[in-house]
């Protein structure tokens, strides 16, 4: 179903993303590890669950904004093992995977019930593991890191224990694929230190799929599928709605939830943007810990004040008297955080729901 709120699993549910699944699917026969970037909200985790179901891979998920919130910001090697106990419960139906991990150090099997010891329990040893498994199958074990920016949290080494982990599977279990996805692509990029060369990834070769907001067309037809797949009559505009609220699939999702409630077009877009503002807050929160001056620039660019030199000039104007490098430094962040892009004419919002919001 088109108007569904949860990721899709299914490729019927899944609009519009044929080349993108074809794309994934070269790329994982190529690459060991592969990297998926877009918007919040723009539908990576449907794109990879529907590959993986479609696929028939052993696949794990690891969700990285959960751990964060699970872990109130410091995620440890206990947080992540809890996790993929669950990952591994969920994928060991048959009698064969639960006597492969009985032989993994740290896991015990009773019945089907799996537990693991944090203090013995060796991820390595898993995917090492189930990659012999995958092997004499003649398939893959995918383990899949979703908003893996937060993966930077993990540990004492911002995650560098990960990516060690990456790189060593990489050069040794030729069955095992990673993909990692990300919303903050700054931040994403600064976890796996793609160009540090003392990073444990640098100079491996890595996929990289950019998962990109529908058309204005394939935005007005999916709208219109949606409304057909449940019988739904309209009367008004989506041209309209589509203007206001741009290719960005989760919003468009969740204005036909809300028409299908309300039965109502000016109601349902409100509806919308009510949502959008709740979950922008949650994430201003987080920005707001670490500098009051985050929110009032996002503000600023949504108003048009989009240079440097403009948002220098407003800061002073109000009598803050921030250094050069300091508002280099916040701009900097908020594009790796995927809020804003640099272009020719100055600072753009990305996200233009977002835009509307800070704008009002």
């Amino acid at each position: 179903m088109l108007f569904s709120l949860t990721p899709k699993t299914k490729k019927e549910d899944l609009f519009g993303r044929e080349r993108e699944l074809k794309d994934l699917e070269k790329l994982l026969e190529t690459y060991p590890i592969v990297v998926i970037t877009g918007l919040r909200r723009v539908g990576k985790s449907s794109l990879v669950k529907v590959f993986l179901n479609e696929n028939d891979f052993l696949h794990m998920t690891v969700d990285g904004r959960r751990l964060y919130e699970t872990s109130e910001g410091n995620i440890s090697s206990h947080h992540l093992t809890k996790l993929l106990g669950e990952e591994l419960s969920r994928i060991s139906k048959s009698q064969k995977l639960l006597n492969v991990l009985e032989r993994v150090r740290g896991i015990t099997v009773s019945g089907t019930s799996i537990e693991l010891n944090p203090k013995e329990f060796s991820l390595s040893d898993l995917l090492e593991k189930l990659n012999e498994t995958a092997k004499r199958q003649k398939k893959k074990i995918v383990i899949f890191f979703d908003e893996a920016q937060y993966l930077r949290y993990y540990g004492h080494r911002g995650g560098s224990d990960l990516l060690a982990l990456f790189a060593y599977c990489y050069d040794n279990f030729e069955n095992v694929r990673f993909i990692i996805s990300g919303s903050e692509v700054g931040l994403l990029h600064d976890f796996l230190k793609l160009e540090d060369y003392s990073s444990p990834l640098h100079g491996r070769g890595i996929g990289f799929l950019t998962l990109r907001p529908f058309t204005f067309d394939q935005s007005v037809d999916f709208l219109m599928e949606g409304f057909r797949e449940v019988g739904e009559k309209i009367n008004f505009d989506v041209e309209e709605i589509v203007r206001e609220i741009d290719g960005i699939v989760g919003y468009l999702v969740l204005f036909g939830v809300k028409y299908l409630e309300k039965k109502d077009k000016d109601e349902a877009l409100k509806e919308v943007f009510h949502s959008v503002k709740a979950l922008f807050e949650k994430e201003m929160e987080e920005l707001r810990k670490r500098s009051e001056r985050y929110p009032f620039i996002l503000k600023q660019i949504a108003r048009g004040i989009n240079t440097w030199s403009a948002l220098k000039n407003i800061f002073l104007a109000k009598g803050d008297f921030i250094s050069d490098s300091r508002l280099y430094s916040l701009l900097e962040t908020l594009e790796k955080m995927s809020f804003v892009e640099k272009t020719q004419s100055g600072y753009r919002m990305v996200d233009p729901v977002i835009e509307k919001i800070l704008g009002e």
